[in-house]
């Protein structure tokens, strides 16, 4: 994989990036701040801080500045990522840290930073295609929604509907929006089915006691757990546990 250029560049406020253009190889632009739109091939993304869209060697592009937008561009060559094309989310921000150190090291060039620009670059394509694997084939307000049943099921809904909107930087009213119109439910009642799910792993275990297991899945009051866990099942822990 080779780094062709990096730079980093806002763009103000009605301008039109560049308007239709091509590049030899792939593109992938992080956008920092700021909203608009961008027009990959013809189909356009809304734009916001903390997303990201992949562009393959000679697709017709262009960006348009709702607000002024600063954005991380890097074109690059040899990464696997020439099949991919369109917008998606940095919902842990994890692409955003790599590519800032990656442009640090460009910038300051200390003893060593070829190598460690390698290893930030590498990083980068990474975590791009697990973003891409999980986001794939969504706009991006399902995008969105499908990354906060991500994160939800992977902290097992150890977690509050505040705490999965601050990671992907959108409002916890906003995410309810987006829920009622892609899931159908609320983002608390997906939290408490994670909740639920999570209980059923533990009650397979005979050391833990009810109470034992409604602490560990965030419950404080084992009763309301009981009743909740029922609601769910139908059927109370302890005949879950014991079938």
């Amino acid at each position: 994989m080779r780094l062709k250029y990096a730079f980093k560049v806002s763009v103000e406020k009605g301008s039109d990036a560049a308007s239709d253009h091509t590049h030899r190889v792939l593109e992938i632009v992080y956008f920092l701040a700021g909203s608009g739109n961008t027009t990959i091939d013809g189909k356009t993304y809304e734009v916001h801080s903390n997303c990201f869209c992949v562009i393959p060697p000679h697709v017709v592009h262009n960006q348009v500045s709702e607000t002024t937008i600063t954005s991380i561009c890097i074109c690059l060559s040899g990464s696997g990522l020439e099949t991919s094309q369109g917008l998606w989310v940095d919902a842990t921000g994890e692409i955003k840290d790599c590519l800032l150190n990656l442009m640090e090291e460009l910038t300051t060039q200390e003893t060593g930073y070829s190598i460690i620009s390698e290893g930030y670059l590498l990083a980068t394509t990474g975590l791009v295609k697990r973003a891409i694997k999980k986001n794939i084939p969504q706009d991006r307000k399902q995008a969105l929604v499908s990354q906060a049943v991500n994160i939800i099921e992977e902290k097992e809904g150890s977690l509050s509907i505040d705490e999965v909107a601050g990671q992907l930087f959108v409002s916890k009213d906003y995410l309810r929006h987006l829920f009622t119109q892609y899931v159908g439910e609320s983002p608390m009642r997906t939290i408490i089915s994670a909740r639920v799910n999570h209980a059923k792993k533990l009650l397979v275990n005979p050391e833990l006691s009810i109470v034992q297991v409604a602490e560990q899945c965030g419950f404080v009051d084992p009763y309301y757990f009981s009743r909740l866990f029922k609601s769910y099942t139908g059927k109370s822990p302890s005949v879950f546990r014991k079938d």
